[in-house]
């Protein structure tokens, strides 16, 4: 495990390719092109990029066409239902002896324009051998995540935004899958109380931004057989934790270095309502103590499992 793992991990955006538009071209033709441009977009490495049949099948329930892109409603509607970031959109039209290729990477959320690329081509066969280049350009002056929410804000689950990462961060499930975030989120109210684990034994936990749910996990399946409760386990107090907007089992109990992301920027907030102003992380120290960090003064130490510290609920999106 090394904590370079996250500086390697890059924020991708997820583009949708809409079908180039032509004008005074065989459609045919253009279609290739589109079918192309697809598949050299995906190959840049800098966006996730959904196939064209998922595409055409969305913008057919939303009636959407070509000449929606001008109407800021609809391209919301539409990335809203596809969960993209970016469209691109492109037109190849004939000029008098020219073929005049224009294509264009939109925000979907704000319908600004990222990047653009303009080619004059004599025939249309010249555009094959471009678009690598072409791709590779628009995608990399492209290449980020608009960051939707702020330090203070309310998450997407309805907590407190109190991390936020353009490039993101890898979170682990501990059952094997992983998936890149951008936020932590905590709940608006410290949970009470409670011990770490019911008994003294060693989970192999890990204190990196991004275990908190691996840790959770491992430390709700060692401890599977037994009678657990939120006073007697923080992590189980955790995973029952709900809000209207995200349900039991997205929250987690906080790994060390994501407690003290939450002490750097939400210290005061959490202390107003605990009534014991240490807090529990996920992390390990050995087989009978756990990490835990004092909220005022942002101390921190390691302290026996069965002692009873304050609980704070997070979440990853």
């Amino acid at each position: 495990m090394s904590v370079a793992l996250f500086s390697q991990q890059s924020a991708k955006p997820k583009v949708v390719i809409v079908p180039f538009d032509a004008k005074g071209v065989p459609q045919d033709e253009v279609d290739v092109v589109t079918e192309l441009f697809i598949s050299e977009y995906a190959a840049t490495g800098k966006a996730t990029v959904p196939d064209r049949n998922s595409f055409d099948k969305l913008a057919k329930e939303q009636s959407f066409q070509a000449s929606s892109w001008s109407d800021s409603e609809k391209i919301a509607k539409l990335g809203k239902a596809i969960n993209a970031n970016q469209a691109v959109v492109g037109q190849i039209m004939k000029f008098r002896e020219e073929i005049i290729v224009t294509i264009k990477v939109i925000d979907i959320n704000t319908t600004e324009i990222l990047s653009s690329k303009t080619e004059r081509l004599k025939d249309i066969s010249q555009l094959f051998d471009k678009i690598p280049g072409i791709c590779k350009e628009l995608a990399e002056k492209s290449n980020y995540v608009p960051m939707q929410y702020k330090v203070g804000d309310e998450g997407e689950g309805g907590g407190i935004v109190f991390y936020v990462s353009q490039e993101g961060f890898v979170v682990y499930d501990g059952m094997g899958g992983e998936k890149l975030c951008h936020y932590l989120e905590m709940s608006k109210s410290t949970l009470g109380v409670s011990k770490w684990s019911p008994s003294d034994n060693y989970i192999n936990t890990f204190v990196e931004i991004g275990y908190g749910k691996s840790n959770t996990y491992k430390i709700l399946n060692f401890y599977k057989d037994s009678d657990l409760t939120e006073w007697n386990c923080a992590a189980y107090s955790c995973s029952i934790f709900s809000t209207e907007k995200a349900a039991a089992g997205e929250w987690f109990l906080p790994s060390k270095y994501e407690l003290n992301e939450m002490y750097k920027t939400m210290n005061k907030t959490v202390i107003s309502d605990a009534t014991n102003n240490w807090f529990w992380s996920s992390s390990e120290y050995n087989d009978d103590h756990a990490w835990i960090q004092r909220f005022g003064d942002g101390g921190r130490g390691n302290y026996y499992k069965d002692f009873t510290y304050s609980v704070r609920a997070v979440r990853a999106f």
